[in-house]
């Protein structure tokens, strides 16, 4: 392992800490900045976000879901990459629920994440939210 491989439990708690910011409506951009490096790059679903894009995604999604959760069914790391696949759930402010399987590979550089290409398959929810692993502008 060298200077910035993470052991299993360090790379699982990230993404996890990274995830529950990430649905909490209440993270301000800069909190970002714990989990992620100033290069960061999002491929989801065919899309090409940078850092200030995935800004535009989380502020997208706290204006369009009230709640969301993640939860890992698969995880897999060797400590400077990892891989999950995961379920992420949310709720719009109308009630309406929502319900994602996600495939995503993470790298890792300075114990923050720096790459994620990821895909999003909608197991539950309306056909205009199927770009809602990257949207960046409300709706």
């Amino acid at each position: 392992m060298n200077d910035t491989s993470m052991t299993r439990d360090e790379t699982y708690n990230l993404l996890h800490r990274m995830f529950a910011a990430f649905t909490d409506p209440r993270t301000a951009p800069e909190d970002f900045a714990e989990f992620l490096t100033p290069d960061y790059v999002q491929r989801v679903d065919g899309k090409h976000l940078g850092y200030s894009e995935f800004l535009k995604h989380h502020q997208s999604l706290k204006e369009n879901i009230s709640s969301g959760s993640i939860r890992f069914e698969h995880f897999v790391t060797d400590g400077i990459s990892a891989a999950t696949v995961h379920i992420a759930e949310a709720v719009k402010p109308t009630g309406e629920r929502m319900r994602f399987k996600v495939i995503a590979y993470y790298q890792f550089h300075g114990k923050r994440v720096c790459m994620v290409d990821e895909l999003t398959y909608m197991l539950k929810g309306e056909p205009e939210d199927l770009d809602l692993g990257s949207r960046v502008q409300p709706r």
